[in-house]
């Protein structure tokens, strides 16, 4: 048996070298595994912001997507990072904060990448960016365009219970739009004849994304609510059916009878089962020639009403009812409609009174009906 010699000189550098090579090996590994960790970390917390600043698209409720972030409370993309977890502006509408309590432990952390280096943040394109290792940075957008969270489009289709259009009456059918939380109005508009309306970026009323509450409202005061989910690139569709006719709720009782020389008077029940409000009345045919300046509402149960328009109302004319004037279902009680003071110039006297004796007049009511006179 041979004795054991020590290592020679070569041997020991020989030694020493593998040792290095192994260090340098083990020291890049736990470097890799420590950016990759890294890396997981800053682009995890990066999500998290995207979904602090325009909402987590994966929460639904009742099939419905339910969170929007800052944006879909505030209208806009934050002004700086802290805006999600602090309220410096004491918005009514902010509802945060927008992270989760364990991201904001530290009150600051949110806004540093795993690495310790501040995050870049751009309002104005909606990006977020960390310089990640200084070798492969991380660039993450909270939307794919901003314009795809401002202008998105609402429309649909205003019936009645015969899932009839409104006709005539559209022009007093309004629309509203609200925003998320429901108080703040965010755009109005009309149906047209058809009943079709909408709020969109071609008519000058885009919709941003968010939960918002739609209101018809029709003459009388009767109403129906929607709320609608506008998300990202949409186009909802949110009709509207009213339980009652827009039309034939009103008709004439008896002839006309003439009031004197300038005007005449007709008796109107309501027909309907509900009662009817009037609100508003528009000439549909007039004599050519011919201002009316007064009229004059009356019935047992709601009074006498004097109305009077310094500015003659003639062909096609509006003349609001304010209050309204109530008229009892199933034909309760007439309410009589008297047309005083036909001038042949809307600014009355001291042109000459027109003659309209023998003349035909047709009258619309805010309900859609429609009433001839001849007498």
């Amino acid at each position: 048996m041979r004795p054991a010699r020590g290592f020679t000189l070569m041997e020991l550098l020989v030694v020493l070298l593998i040792i290095g090579v192994l260090s340098t090996v083990a020291l890049r590994t736990i470097d890799s595994t420590r950016d990759r960790g890294l890396f997981e970390q800053t682009s995890r917390e990066m999500r998290q912001l995207v979904h602090a600043v325009t909402g987590n698209p994966e929460l639904f409720a009742n099939g419905q997507r339910v969170d929007f972030g800052f944006y879909g409370d505030m209208r806009r993309l934050p002004s700086d990072l802290r805006e999600l977890v602090s309220n410096p502006t004491n918005s009514p509408n902010w509802r945060g904060p927008y992270l989760r309590r364990e991201f904001t432990g530290d009150t600051a952390g949110y806004l540093y990448d795993g690495w310790g280096n501040p995050y870049t943040y751009d309002n104005a394109t909606g990006t977020i960016a960390s310089l990640g290792n200084g070798r492969y940075p991380i660039t993450v957008k909270v939307a794919d365009s901003i314009v795809h969270l401002t202008d998105n489009a609402v429309a649909g289709n205003i019936a009645d219970a015969d899932n009839a259009p409104p006709g005539e009456l559209a022009p007093t059918i309004g629309v509203y739009i609200y925003h998320t939380n429901g108080d703040s109005l965010l755009h109005f508009t009309t149906p047209d004849r058809g009943g079709h309306y909408e709020f969109s970026p071609g008519t000058g009323r885009p919709v941003p994304v968010g939960g918002h509450k739609i209101k018809v409202v029709r003459p009388g005061g009767d109403s129906i609510v929607r709320w609608v989910t506008v998300v990202p690139r949409s186009r909802s569709v949110v009709d509207f059916r009213f339980s009652q006719p827009f039309r034939s709720y009103l008709m004439q009782v008896g002839a006309a009878r003439p009031n004197d020389t300038t005007g005449f008077s007709i008796s109107v029940v309501c027909i309907g089962a509900v009662d009817d409000t009037v609100s508003l009345l528009r000439w549909l045919v007039v004599p050519e020639s011919a201002y009316m300046r007064e009229l004059h509402i009356s019935s047992p149960s709601g009074g006498v009403r004097n109305l009077i328009y310094p500015v003659g109302k003639g062909q096609g004319d509006t003349m609001q009812i304010d209050p309204p004037y109530l008229v009892r279902a199933n034909a309760a009680e007439e309410v009589e409609f008297a047309f005083y003071e036909f001038y042949t110039e809307p600014g009355g006297p001291p042109s000459p009174e027109s003659n309209i004796y023998g003349k035909s007049f047709r009258l619309l009511f805010n309900d859609g009906s429609e009433i001839d006179v001849t007498w």
